[in-house]
């Protein structure tokens, strides 16, 4: 009697897909909304509190938006999971360099706003359905970016305001060495970012302003002088200079 042969090996089940956490709507946008609120607090009410963290920190700092409403500053992880990693895990690198404070705080905002669309994407791409995802997206858009509440706050025009008096304070001072402090014409400051013309008679300047001249007009008069002069010199020859005739004919 001759043996059946042996059955064939049930197949192996195919091996088990990692789990992903399945997320709603309503889930990922309260999610969002806690993290945006967090930011804009760290960039507006809090941001004498961010900016002594940030200043006090002897490593690289990152600024992360949390879940429960609370924003931190942390260094980053030193070991990274493979593969492509959850977006939460990264915060918003804070990156100085040169930029002015209110340049700074608002170049942050816009990248805490990239932040958030990164999180909130890659939680809701596993949403069952393109209206789903569309209907995340309108809720995430009916809400101001992080960059748009930051220069809108009170927070930043005090701070510009600040830098401008700063500005004017630094202009004031570097006008106290060699160069003029004061306009012949108006006797207000000198300011570092204003076309300023010299007499080459009496040797005083002028806001170009004051005296009708612009810079393009400057760089066409060899040898300039000032209306007072003008008027004190008897015969002028405007021949020398024949644009100094055109200018005066305004005074």
């Amino acid at each position: 009697m001759e043996t059946p042969p042996a059955a064939a090996p049930a197949p192996l089940p195919p091996p088990a897909r990692p789990s992903t956490p399945s997320y709603t709507v309503e889930c990922i946008f309260r999610d969002f909304t806690c993290r945006r609120a967090a930011l804009i607090r760290a960039l507006t009410t809090d941001e004498k509190a961010f900016s002594r963290k940030y200043n006090a920190g002897t490593e690289s700092l990152y600024l992360y938006g949390n879940s429960d409403g609370n924003w931190e500053l942390r260094p980053p992880k030193l070991l990274m999971p493979p593969g492509q990693p959850d977006p939460r895990m990264f915060g918003i690198k804070l990156v100085r360099g040169n930029m002015k404070h209110p340049k700074w705080l608002a170049y942050i905002a816009t990248h805490c706003d990239a932040w958030l669309i990164r999180i909130s994407f890659f939680l809701g791409a596993n949403l069952g359905t393109q209206a789903s995802r569309q209907h995340l997206s309108a809720l995430i858009n009916s809400l101001q970016t992080v960059h748009e509440a930051f220069v809108a706050s009170d927070t930043y025009h005090r701070i510009c305001h600040l830098e401008k008096m700063n500005v004017e304070i630094e202009d004031e001072d570097e006008g106290c060495g060699t160069e003029p402090t004061v306009c012949a014409s108006c006797g207000n400051h000198y300011r570092r970012n204003g076309f300023w013309i010299c007499c080459d008679e009496c040797d005083r300047w002028f806001h170009g302003k004051c005296v009708k001249v612009t810079a393009a007009q400057a760089e066409h008069i060899g040898h300039y002088e000032c209306p007072e002069c003008c008027s004190d010199k008897k015969g002028h020859d405007y021949n020398v200079d024949p644009l100094l005739s055109v200018l005066y004919k305004r005074y």
